[in-house]
């Protein structure tokens, strides 16, 4: 199971990343990506740049994207001079939803799990997704409910997936699992 980290969720966009800083004299960005994927920016077309501090933002076509290291370079159409692009220095990238790359059966975005109802499949309630913990080789679902809080590997073994209603996230803990984190 992936679980795949960008920024946060506002009305119908994403926040991807944020613009470190020009570069070269040709109006090029560097944007660190949120889910340090920056391959993932060639995926996009129109970004929204926002200014954190004003709440002022601008709407760009994306004509060319690449990597470098752990950042997206790109190039928007209609910027070609190194001054306007530094003016969008510190401005988060937001893109629309649907323009998220795909991710692959069992995967999710964390904006998708944040808050989400989780029981098993048998029915028991066990509250809802309030934080995660990265552990090297999977990630730990923290679910916080009436009955404490729950550690849940997210692992293809113990996620299932979506309830048929699409609303909570149905696991299949071993035994011991829950009793554990009590």
């Amino acid at each position: 199971m992936e679980i795949r980290d960008i920024g946060s969720a506002r009305d119908g966009e994403i926040a991807v990343g944020k613009v470190v800083k020009a570069h070269g004299i040709r109006g090029e960005l560097k944007v660190f990506p949120y889910s340090g994927r920056p391959a993932d920016f060639s995926a996009y077309q129109r970004l929204r740049f926002q200014d954190p501090l004003r709440g002022t933002s601008r709407v760009c076509e994306l004509a060319q994207s690449r990597t470098l290291a752990n950042l997206a370079i790109l190039r928007l159409a209609g910027l070609d001079e190194r001054e306007g692009a530094e003016a969008l220095r510190g401005w988060e990238v937001l893109v629309p939803r649907e323009s998220l790359p795909q991710l692959p059966p069992g995967g999710y975005y964390w904006h998708e799990l944040d808050g989400r109802a989780v029981r098993t499949r048998e029915g028991m309630e066990l509250g809802r997704i309030s934080g995660r913990i990265s552990a090297g080789a999977q990630d730990i679902l923290v679910v916080t409910g009436a009955g404490g809080e729950y550690l849940i590997p997210a692992v293809a073994e113990i996620v299932a997936g979506l309830a048929d209603d699409g609303v909570a996230l149905l696991v299949t803990p071993p035994p011991g699992l829950l009793e554990l984190n009590k």
